[in-house]
């Protein structure tokens, strides 16, 4: 994934006591340089602040690695605390982009500008790598933190979690492992393969998804009427309203939230009515089974359409409520393990 601005925080130098204690700083320093040339080699971008930090060794791999393209080095920091140059900054002059902020404290630049990275590398470290961490992690940003060398990269390894944070179980696993030859490409694979998901999860979904969700969905929806009913209108109106309600329903939420101040569902129109139909559709249709479960009387012949328009406006209001709260809904639905089927299975005793 070319073009990726990837930020790294740390530091390995030997002399600062760091919690935990840093191990092999060293070893730490040349997995950095190998970072940073396989940063380089993807085609990603660095984003760094400068000064005698961890950043120096990442820059030196990065440089040595020939990347293709100007201006890959962005250095960002606060304007009354301009770093000193890197040292390929003088060999290499058009891969560095330097940009200030205004304002006196390093932080201001630091913690902004790790906000716009596309992912971030932790090694070593103290406490601007466990903040930075704990801001990638809050954000669900790509985050690469490595424990082996201790510091504050270790702590915030420590407190990643599969199934919550963005990295799942085996990235967090490779996180931890002793370096080694392959490592870097490794690690590195790892950081894009979670900006990969990251994308995935905040792109909305294709239109064609959605149409062909809600085409099965009406499809599979029509049998009951037609099974029940017939060819009997009353029936199919059953039906069809507490769809069309819960489309209706759906797509007011949005406006309901922002009058509340509260953010709504999503900011695709067509999902928005593509989950209300459907959630409207399963209301009703559970709407409508727990009566026949109750009664089954109620679809004889000479009662279903007597039955059908007494319940249309009931089935118009069910829909519509299940639209406007389709993340309910849908929640619920999500959670549902199993589904209790005595009141269905009524010529067999419970045991």
């Amino acid at each position: 994934m070319a073009d990726l601005l990837i930020a790294v925080v740390g530091d390995a130098n030997p002399n600062r006591p760091f919690n935990p204690p840093m191990r092999d700083a060293a070893k730490a320093k040349r997995a950095a340089e190998e970072l940073g040339a396989e940063l380089a080699r993807r085609g990603a971008r660095l984003l760094v602040y400068g000064g005698p930090f961890l950043e120096a060794d990442v820059v030196r791999g990065f440089a040595a690695a020939k990347p293709a393209k100007d201006h890959s080095i962005l250095m960002w920091y606060s304007k009354d605390q301009e770093p000193p140059p890197f040292a390929e900054e003088a060999e290499h002059p058009s891969l560095f982009e330097r940009r200030a902020a205004r304002g006196a404290d390093w932080e201001t630049a630091f913690y902004r500008s790790v906000t716009r990275a596309d992912g971030v590398i932790l090694v070593g470290g103290d406490n601007a790598v466990k903040i930075s961490g704990q801001v990638a992690i809050g954000s669900r940003m790509p985050i690469l933190a490595l424990a082996e060398f201790g510091g504050g990269a270790a702590r915030v390894w420590e407190t990643l979690s599969a199934g919550e944070d963005l990295p799942n179980r085996a990235e967090i696993e490779l996180m931890a492992r002793p370096w080694s030859s392959g490592s870097a490409a490794s690690c590195i694979d790892t950081l894009f393969a979670q900006n990969a998901r990251r994308q995935l999860a905040a792109g909305a979904p294709r239109p064609i998804l959605m149409i062909l969700a809600a085409s099965l969905f009406l499809l599979a929806l029509a049998i009951v009427p037609w099974v029940w009913g017939g060819n009997l209108f009353e029936m199919w109106m059953l039906f069809a309203a507490p769809v069309l309600a819960g489309g209706s329903g759906a797509a007011i939420r949005p406006v309901a939230d922002r009058l509340r101040g509260a953010q709504g569902l999503t900011q695709a129109v067509l999902a928005i009515i593509v989950l209300g139909l459907i959630a409207g559709g399963v209301a009703g249709v559970l709407f409508v089974t727990a009566q026949m479960t109750a009664d089954p009387q109620l679809l004889s012949s000479p009662n279903a359409g007597a039955y059908a328009q007494r319940t249309i406006p009931y089935a118009v209001a069910v829909g519509f409520v299940a639209g406007l709260t389709a993340d309910a809904v849908f929640g619920k639905l999500l959670g549902l393990d199993v589904v209790w089927t005595s009141g269905i299975d009524t010529g067999q005793k419970q045991k």
